[in-house]
């Protein structure tokens, strides 16, 4: 018998069957109550026992949400992170954190929502800072590290689990958390789940029987049911327009619609979808335009870009396709060592990836050949482009500082920046974004009113508040107010997170948009 009859048998038998006279909870056992045993206390106490209030936390729940990749030595941040704010204060000030304009600001975005650190009082199932973080993770499309938390924390209870199933799904690789679903049934009641898991662990009969009961007690809605009878047996549907794209469109909506070839909506997809296309199998049109979105939001490294680029020759000319050409046209300069071309290769692409907002991952995926590159006359036009590249990636920058960089400001106070200098004696500067970066990194505070009480949280060890506060004046990047800049800047230093500062204040001097 053909699988499609098979599939239609079943849910055309179980339209027509009976209802069950009792209910079956066919999805999981349910888990009974432990006994609450009460313990008398000694017959010897004479004493009143005083009275206080006991808040209950159990140790699972503590060290789950103590879970990051990021060590303290390794953030610079204190293992009290959040102070002594609750469970729900620091949910609302880890969905507040802003993701930021810059680069740098997106690290320290990642850096806070991966560290390790103290859980803040009151966290429970229901009240869950990790959730919160893991979420923001899948926010900006960071799943590899939002399912590295997960595996960290545990997969302990439900909506955990669906995170992570979500997570696996995008990443086709559903077969641990499936595995582990048909272990501990209770992690999930979702029939999709459970269909989906069923299918992809080999149990194609166990998963129709699964669809078709649910049917009939109407425990799953008639969309999700064909999409999914679609996703047990496509050959049903054969000549069928496609159903349209559910508002808004979840995960699982999303995978049914991909593994049956459907049309994506045209309003472009969440930034954690975009990894199904980071595959080989994906057009390299598709695969760039993933990449690149991933490594503005900074869920990705850079050099999965740059990998994506040097796929293939480029289809057209302009747009990705352009900025893969000049990719590869600059690969083949730096390796020939032909000066000549690397002039033209590389203000190309440093027009090119100016324009798309990607200078700093240029930076990082060329500084070293750049810097031991063999200097000569003939790179005279770009030597400034390769000193900025150079500074952005806090690459060694003496072997192409010239004389007339003292008669830029900008390139001055960012080579000083670079350089670990002191800085004294503000200089005479025109421009109010160098007299905020460079103010900010003198010790001179800020006349705002509210200085007082963020040096009192820096000074009580309250740093994921201040951060919070920091990344948010920052957040505009060079668009920013000067009196963010530097007041944002002076927190970060006040802090002792000067890398992170420092890294701030040169993109924030150094990133021109420059219309290719």
């Amino acid at each position: 018998m053909r699988r499609g009859v098979f599939v239609f048998m079943l849910i055309a038998g179980a339209a027509r069957a009976e209802p069950p006279q009792s209910a079956i909870d066919w999805l999981s056992e349910a888990i009974e109550s432990p006994p609450n045993f009460v313990i008398a206390p000694p017959s010897s106490l004479t004493r009143p026992v005083p009275e206080f209030e006991i808040i209950e936390t159990p140790l699972s729940l503590v060290s789950r949400d103590a879970a990051g990749l990021l060590a303290p030595n390794v953030t610079g941040f204190s293992h009290k992170l959040w102070g002594d704010n609750s469970a729900e204060q620091v949910i609302k000030l880890i969905n507040t954190l802003p993701l930021g304009d810059l680069p740098a600001l997106r690290g320290l975005f990642r850096q806070v929502l991966l560290a390790q650190a103290d859980p803040p009082l009151g966290a429970s199932l229901t009240v869950s800072p990790l959730l919160a973080r893991i979420d923001r993770l899948i926010e900006i499309g960071a799943l590899d590290e939002a399912e590295t938390l997960i595996t960290l924390a545990g997969v302990s209870e439900p909506e955990i689990f669906r995170r992570w199933f979500e997570i696996t799904l995008l990443g086709n690789r559903t077969i641990a958390p499936c595995n582990t679903l048909a272990r501990a049934p209770a992690l999930s009641d979702d029939i999709a789940t459970r269909v989906i898991c069923l299918a992809r662990t080999g149990d194609w009969n166990a998963a129709a029987i699964t669809l078709s009961l649910a049917a009939t007690i109407g425990d799953i809605p008639r969309p999700h049911e064909e999409m999914l009878i679609r996703f047990l047996d496509p050959e049903l549907f054969d000549g069928t327009p496609e159903p349209e794209i559910p508002e808004p469109l979840g995960v699982v909506d999303f995978f049914l619609r991909e593994s049956l070839g459907m049309s994506r909506p045209n309003s472009g997809l969440p930034l954690a979808f975009l990894n199904v296309d980071l595959g080989l199998r994906a057009p390299p049109r598709l695969r760039m335009l993933a990449a690149e979105k991933l490594v503005q939001s900074g869920a990705i490294p850079s050099t999965l870009l740059f990998a994506a680029y040097r796929g293939g020759r480029a289809a057209s000319s302009g747009g990705i396709w352009g900025r893969a050409e000049a990719v590869q046209n600059l690969d083949r300069a730096l390796v020939e060592q032909d000066s000549t071309t690397l002039v033209d290769a590389l203000e190309t692409a440093y027009v090119a990836f100016s324009d798309a907002n990607l200078l700093v991952p240029l930076a990082e995926e060329y500084a070293n050949a750049l810097a031991h590159y063999p200097r000569d006359a003939t790179l005279a036009p770009v030597a400034h482009r390769i000193r900025r590249l150079l500074l952005l990636a806090g690459a060694p920058i003496s072997a192409w500082l010239d004389d007339d960089t003292e008669d830029n400001p900008t390139m001055e106070l960012a080579t000083v920046l670079a350089s670990n200098l002191p800085l004294l004696g503000l200089p005479p500067y025109d421009d109010p974004r160098l007299v905020a970066v460079f103010s900010g990194f003198a010790g001179l505070p800020p006349a705002r009113s509210n200085m007082d009480a963020m040096m009192t949280l820096i000074k009580s060890g309250n740093q994921g508040e201040v951060i919070v506060k920091a990344a948010t004046l920052l957040s505009k990047g060079q668009e920013a107010d000067p009196q963010d800049i530097h007041q944002g800047l002076f927190l970060l230093n006040q802090m002792g997170l000067h890398q992170v500062a420092r890294n701030i204040a040169l993109q924030i001097l150094l990133i021109d948009r420059e219309p290719a």
